[in-house]
């Protein structure tokens, strides 16, 4: 029975466009998937906030311990770390892809079988993804200039130095795993620049491999960083060093997750 109704809604959504009633604008149809996508999407970030906070154990694999207690020996502190992976936030995550990827397919259906992308609907997508950009630019903004305000101009409140009275000494070395993070940041970006311009080409299959090491490189950026937050000393509540840190990896690495 459920089999047959999801074929009669796939077939419904299938319908091409001249049978039904066409618009000069795509006219949304009802959907609860941006409900679903919203409150999974807040879930997820609730639970990092939590990790920020140290509040529960940082979840790791035993041999990603030993090779950190070999490597950062005498620049971070790994023992005690827990090796249990924590199930509920791998189920989170899993929801919200399946979810996601549930929404995609729509959008696929609406832009393919239904033919609703017409060209005023195009213009539309991208007048509304660079305002998107633009207000990605302010959100940041502030965050940055807090930071580099407090790095400039340090207030008495932060002791007269930056990062601060009791962070300067717990800050992470850039050269080691931030380091790391941003190479492969930067490799997720290259890879994914390689896949535009090998539609543009029309080469289908370096497409797919490039977009391949792009989400290995997004999830292997998102581990990293998810390891970085258990080994820093500070937290989001040690002045405006550790919020400015949180927020801004905490915001940036969330693009990167729904990016992924």
């Amino acid at each position: 029975m459920l089999m047959n109704k999801y074929s009669n809604k796939v077939n419904a959504l299938r319908e091409p466009i001249g049978v039904r009633e066409q618009h000069s604008y795509h006219i949304l149809g009802l959907s609860k998937l941006p409900l679903t996508v919203g409150t999974l999407a807040g879930l997820l970030a609730l639970s990092f906030i939590a990790k920020l906070q140290h509040t529960f154990d940082f979840a790791d694999v035993s041999i990603t311990s030993a090779i950190l207690n070999s490597f950062y020996t005498g620049y971070y502190s790994v023992s005690g770390i827990n090796t249990e992976i924590d199930t509920k936030l791998l189920a989170l995550l899993l929801a919200l892809i399946i979810t996601i990827w549930s929404w995609a397919r729509e959008l696929v259906v609406e832009a393919t079988y239904q033919g609703h992308h017409t060209t005023q609907v195009q213009n539309g997508l991208k007048l509304g993804f660079l305002l998107f950009l633009l207000s990605e630019a302010m959100l940041f903004f502030p965050f940055f200039w807090a930071f580099f305000h407090g790095t400039l101009s340090p207030s008495i409140a932060l002791g007269g130095i930056w990062p601060g009275v009791g962070v300067d000494k717990e800050v992470l070395n850039p050269m080691l795993l931030p380091f790391v993070n941003t190479v492969v940041l930067l490799s997720s970006g290259l890879a994914l620049v390689s896949a535009h311009r090998a539609i543009i080409a029309g080469y289908r299959s370096i497409v797919l491999n490039s977009l391949v090491v792009s989400i290995f490189f997004g999830i292997l950026f998102s581990w990293l960083q998810y390891l970085e937050y258990g080994l820093t000393a500070f937290t989001i509540t040690d002045g405006l060093y550790g919020s400015s840190f949180f927020l801004l990896t905490g915001l940036h690495g969330f693009h990167v997750i729904v990016g992924t």
